[in-house]
C-alpha cells in the first residue's frame, strides 16, 4: 500500500469548536468588525506613507510636507510649550526653538 491513512487533523478548521465560542466570534464580528477594519486601513495608509517617505530619504528628494507644516507653525509652537513643560523640562530642548 503506498498511501497510509491514519486520523490526523492538518487544518485548524477540523477541530470542534464549542457553539458558546462561535456565537462569541460571531457577536466579536458584529461588533467590532466594521471598526477594526477601518483600523487595518488606517494602519496600511500610514505604513505606506511612512515607507513613501523613507523611500525618498534615501533616494534623497526633499520632504513635501515641510511645506505644509510651515502653514500649522504657530500651533504647533503652543502644543510643543505645553508638551516639554509635561514632560518635566523647564526650557525648550531645542535651542533653535523660541518658545520660553
Amino acid at each position: 500500500m503506498l498511501f497510509a491513512y491514519w486520523p490526523v487533523r492538518l487544518f485548524a478548521y477540523d477541530q470542534p469548536v464549542s457553539i458558546r465560542d462561535n456565537i462569541r466570534d460571531f457577536f466579536h464580528g458584529a461588533a467590532y468588525g466594521a471598526y477594526e477594519r477601518e483600523l487595518r486601513l488606517q494602519a496600511a495608509e500610514l505604513n505606506d506613507l511612512f515607507l513613501l517617505l523613507c523611500y525618498m530619504e534615501i533616494v534623497g528628494l526633499p520632504n513635501p510636507a515641510t511645506l505644509y507644516l510651515l502653514d500649522i507653525y504657530p500651533y504647533l509652537l503652543n502644543q510643543f510649550h505645553l508638551w516639554h513643560k509635561r514632560m518635566g523640562m523647564d526650557r525648550s530642548p531645542l535651542g533653535s526653538l523660541p518658545c520660553c
